[in-house]
């Protein structure tokens, strides 16, 4: 009966233990956190939010789980001080226990939660985190304390965020479209009024200022066929006429436009897409994944990305509407050619310089301070609109091919692009050297 009563003893025991492992392995698993991340990419989807405004919830979103994740890991440090004007995020109390992972996830989807619109989907998301806790063996008082503690640090993050000019620019006076000639107007078919004219006011995460990275002044506009200006577009036109098949392909994969509008015949429909930065935020689970980086560094990864997409961002917009500079199609049309319409549809802002090359620049000089430059891998983000993968040895070599897309999509002149990779590039690199995240970099300054 002794053993008997001992042998129940120990498989309870060993039952509790099992039960402590399926948590841990369920929720620290970083696999889960790309997921997470890909799941408020669809909320962003749906809710149509414009490129800048995405890649703003990502930053916050992220930065909230960086917090969070901090004080259960020493190699990382928080990012108070660092920061314009953001404040130490505290530990919980001493007494608390805590599972900083299971914190970070819920303070992640709080941000989430409350700069997008569809409060129905992100609680879905949240109440899954909380059922696979429930599930798996966390302690009730140790969930309620992470979660507690996932909502502390948001709320945190969140206040940090209202000072960042946001608000203002949602009531700004509306943009006025310049009447000078070669300025950006309105492109078809649904000539859009300008998006975000703003955005270079809003608090930039490290850059100093919106301007801190300016391009060179564009080449002037000129209409007559022996001049630089005319000579660019026309080679817009040139490539557009003659695209290969693998051109296509590059300029489709890469489109990402949130809220394209289809023409057929009479009939107008709108498609969604992910912004760049969510394609971004794909390759950064993909390569995460690949390199076997454990919950923390992935988190950590996901953060530094963020960043240096949300001040790209930043640094491009100064650009766009310091020099409004119009897009191909509308100088085309003009003069070249009134029949010609690009591969991919212009989106609503001036040209000059481009989103996408430096935002993806910004992106991959960023992976490849942490993982390095040979980091081979299959980009499978774009399977939901129905894309075949693409293969790339390197992070810098799928931001090249995102900044020529533009142009082979004739919403681009090429100048535009390589001066935004220079521009991408600075800003990837001042992110990862301003910034430190990780103790050994806080010991180098």
């Amino acid at each position: 009966m002794r053993y008997f009563l001992f042998a129940i003893l120990l498989a309870g025991v060993v039952s509790c233990k099992q039960r402590a492992v399926d948590y841990q392995l369920v929720l620290h698993n970083p696999v889960l956190y790309s997921k997470v991340t890909g799941q408020l990419t669809d909320v962003i989807t749906y809710d149509i939010f414009t490129p800048p405004v995405a890649s703003r919830i990502y930053a916050y979103s992220h930065l909230a789980a960086y917090e969070a994740m901090v004080h259960g890991d020493s190699s990382y440090t928080s990012l108070k001080g660092q920061l314009k004007g953001f404040d130490y995020v505290l530990p919980p109390d001493s007494g608390k226990i805590v599972d900083y992972p299971y914190a970070a996830l819920m303070a992640f989807m709080e941000v989430g939660r409350t700069l997008t619109f569809s409060k129905d989907q992100t609680d879905k998301i949240v109440d899954s985190l909380k059922m696979l806790a429930t599930e798996h063996g966390m302690p009730a008082d140790m969930k309620k304390n992470s979660e507690e503690y996932g909502v502390t640090v948001a709320k945190a993050v969140m206040a940090w965020s209202k000072k960042d000019n946001y608000a203002q620019t949602r009531s700004a006076a509306k943009y006025t479209v310049p009447n000078d000639e070669g300025k950006w107007i309105p492109t078809p078919p649904g000539y859009f009024q300008a998006v975000e004219p703003q955005w270079k006011t809003i608090r930039t995460i490290a850059m100093d200022s919106s301007s801190q990275f300016s391009p060179p002044t564009p080449c002037a506009f000129g209409k007559d066929s022996t001049c630089a200006f005319y000579k660019m577009a026309k080679q817009v036109q040139d490539t557009g006429v003659l695209l290969t098949e693998e051109q296509k392909a590059i300029a489709s994969f890469w489109d990402c436009n949130g809220f394209k509008l289809n023409v057929v015949g009479h009939t107008m429909y709108a498609t969604k897409a992910m912004t760049p930065g969510g394609h971004w935020m794909g390759i950064t689970g993909i390569i995460c994944d690949n390199k076997k980086a454990d919950f923390e560094k992935t988190v950590y990864t996901y953060t530094t990305v963020s960043f240096a997409v949300m001040d790209a961002f930043i640094a491009c917009w100064d650009a766009k509407y310091t020099f409004n500079v119009i897009r191909p199609e509308t100088v085309i049309n003009k003069y070249i050619d009134a029949n010609w319409k690009p591969f991919l549809q212009t989106p609503p802002f001036p040209e000059y310089t481009s989103g996408h090359s430096i935002i993806s620049t910004a992106a991959s000089t960023v992976l490849e301070h942490i993982y390095g430059a040979q980091t081979p891998f299959r980009d499978s983000t774009e399977r939901p609109w129905g894309f075949p993968d693409r293969n790339f040895q390197t992070p810098r070599q799928a931001a090249d091919e995102a900044g020529i897309s533009r142009f082979y999509g004739g919403i681009h002149y090429r100048p535009s692009i390589l001066v935004a990779r220079d521009q991408g590039e600075k800003v990837g690199n001042y992110i990862f050297s301003k910034l430190a995240m990780r103790k050994e970099q806080l010991a180098s300054k």
